[in-house]
């Protein structure tokens, strides 16, 4: 659980007499029957940061609260990391703002927008309390006729930005909960992953891997899906199959904790978010219930690992020992069929090369670096070794370098 809030479902026979309390105060009222028998169901606010206690009747339970901040599995935060609010852009135009702590954090923004009848995309809603003559209909996949209004959340959650969104009617929806989802939601929930990996590290992302709100997410939204996104979701910002699955993880609970629990969640993405839907689904079990990917990997692991080894080797004959091993003693070794086929495996693990400009092989390139992580941070074996080389002899100075 994060940010201080939690859905919970009580079996009706544990909450008997004394009512329900969370941390000693009472907060029966909070509680509504649930759709399943003999169940209730609250939504609770204001939990403390860290251990809390639910109590109903002779039962409790302990429930631990984590920062919205981050991180609740992933481990210490990656530093460095380049706050990117300022330049992520909304469909107005304006953007979240500058962070407001170290954190990268900024405040959350609601935008709504429609699609006209004659548009072929969504459009800013000129005003919430009143729907533009023009506004498009559509029929979700529940049945529900509505009008083809999105409600976009943007904001910042587990040191991305995330977004989610679902047709919600400003002028006639009740503000959204649990317990009043919007009349167009069809009670399905997808995750996007993005894609691709090189250059991910380091950044919060000025932009989500793939438009939540365009193509064939249009058309999901158009059949009444929700739809939940992160920056650290899309491997080319972040290349962490760890932290994608805790941002999954803290984006799927507040679309829960927003509108409800969906009859059930998919995930999607290409190439390297196929690989972040596998990894993710694979270490989170339970977060999604399908996947929908394409340009996926047969064997995700072997490939890296393959290509890992395959970059030692040819370094080690093109740079370190070029003259020791005949060329066909080189292929026997490296356990490819053809030079080709190594060089090809070897070219690919250039993306997780942090050594700047290094070029063993034709076709490879290593250290593929986001522009937005200054120079100075980046890591160049020459800097590290200069500034081990001074460190005794000027009292231990400051490495500025960032090791990968």
């Amino acid at each position: 659980m994060s940010g201080g809030n939690v859905l919970v479902q009580i079996t009706s026979d544990a909450a008997g007499a004394g009512g329900i309390q969370l941390n000693g105060a009472d907060v029966t009222s909070l509680f509504q029957p649930g759709s399943a028998p003999n169940t209730l169901v609250g939504l609770l606010t204001g939990l403390n940061l860290g251990s809390n206690t639910l109590a109903a009747g002779a039962k409790s339970l302990v429930i631990t609260n984590y920062s919205i901040k981050g991180p609740i599995v992933s481990g210490p935060y990656v530093q460095p990391f380049i706050c990117q609010t300022d330049v992520f852009q909304l469909p107005d135009g304006t953007t979240l703002g500058p962070p407001t702590d170290v954190d990268c954090s900024a405040p959350t923004k609601i935008t709504y927008l429609y699609k006209p009848v004659t548009g072929t995309a969504l459009v800013p809603l000129p005003s919430p309390s009143s729907l533009p003559p023009d506004v498009a209909m559509t029929t979700s996949l529940n049945g529900a006729s509505v009008p083809f209004v999105v409600r976009l959340e943007t904001g910042t959650m587990d040191r991305g930005i995330y977004q989610n969104a679902v047709l919600f009617d400003p002028t006639s929806d009740p503000a959204p909960t649990p317990f009043t989802p919007p009349k167009g939601w069809n009670h399905l929930l997808l995750a996007q992953h993005g894609s691709g990996c090189p250059g991910g590290w380091y950044v919060q992302g000025r932009a989500q891997g793939v438009n939540i709100l365009t193509g064939n997410n249009l058309q999901r939204l158009a059949e009444g899906w929700g739809i939940f996104i992160n920056t650290l979701q899309h491997p080319a910002n972040s290349c962490n199959a760890t932290v994608a699955g805790e941002a999954t993880m803290m984006g799927k609970e507040h679309f829960i904790e927003t509108f409800g629990v969906p009859n059930y969640t998919l995930s999607t993405g290409g190439s390297g978010g196929a690989i972040t839907s596998e990894g993710v689904g694979d270490a989170f079990p339970g977060l999604f219930d399908g996947i929908l990917i394409s340009a996926a990997f047969p064997d995700t692991l072997s490939i890296p690992m393959s290509g890992a080894d395959g970059h030692l080797l040819a370094h080690y004959f093109t740079v370190t020992n070029p003259t020791g091993f005949t060329l066909d003693q080189q292929v026997a070794v490296s356990g490819y069929r053809g030079q080709q086929a190594w060089y090809d495996a070897a070219n690919q693990s250039g993306r997780i090369d942090p050594v700047p400009n290094r070029a063993d092989i034709p076709g490879y390139s290593s250290a593929v670096w986001n522009a937005a992580v200054p120079a100075a941070l980046r890591y160049d074996p020459v800097t590290i070794v200069a500034a081990r080389g001074r460190r005794c002899s000027t009292g231990c100075g400051t490495f500025t370098g960032a090791i990968l």
